[in-house]
């Protein structure tokens, strides 16, 4: 009788084990660098609404991956960016450009659109920006004949927020996605325009450890 307690004790131990659940691997983010080109122009209307001429500028920051869900991720990113604009008239020989320096903190939101790792995704969500700096310049027959900087003492409205929204590929170490971003707040008060810039990104993503999906039998 002790002898088949024990093995029918075995065998219940046996089946409770094989029927444990699966343990859920943890999700793990990435990191890295992130560079991209930006095009930068004004706005009196939003997205695609252009006052004036693109001005190309440089995009370098650093990219933070954490995970809430298999499909979903936080992307928290700090990049330096240019912002401004371009004016050309050439019936009168003049060419004028406002660079705008900011430090820009975008809080976006990814969402994959297949449940195996890497492959397309959908970002969006607010940034805000820091004035750094600013230049005016002004061409007359390809001629520089002004050279200004912003006085930022007098701007009391160096911060600015926007909105953000862009798609992507990505796979294990290497993604890039397009964006536009508009401000939602004026950057100037008495002339209500909006700063946008559509960039395109590239980012090298370090650490994390690929979300391997199981297929279901």
């Amino acid at each position: 009788m002790r002898c088949l307690l024990l093995w029918s004790a075995f065998l219940i131990g046996q089946f409770a084990w094989a029927q444990e659940p699966p343990k859920k691997e943890p999700l793990y983010g990435h990191h890295g660098p992130r560079i991209g080109l930006g095009m930068a122009t004004q706005s009196t209307g939003g997205l695609f609404q252009n006052t004036n001429d693109l001005l190309l500028g440089p995009i370098i920051g650093w990219h933070f991956e954490i995970p809430l869900h298999p499909q979903v991720i936080l992307q928290p990113e700090v990049l330096w960016m240019t912002k401004g604009f371009v004016i050309r008239n050439p019936a009168q020989g003049v060419r004028s450009r406002s660079t705008f320096r900011y430090l820009e903190v975008p809080l976006l939101l990814k969402i994959s659109t297949d449940k195996q790792p890497d492959g397309m995704y959908l970002i969006g969500g607010p940034s805000m920006g820091y004035f750094l700096s600013g230049r005016y310049q002004q061409w007359l027959n390809g001629q520089l004949n002004t050279d200004v900087k912003y006085d930022l003492g007098s701007n009391n409205n160096r911060f600015q927020f926007s909105a953000v929204l862009g798609m992507g590929m990505e796979g294990p170490k290497w993604g890039f996605d397009v964006r536009a971003q508009t401000s939602v707040t004026p950057f100037e008060r008495l002339i209500r325009v909006q700063n946008v810039v559509y960039a395109l990104t590239f980012s090298y993503r370090m650490g994390g450890k690929p979300l391997v999906v199981q297929q279901e039998d």
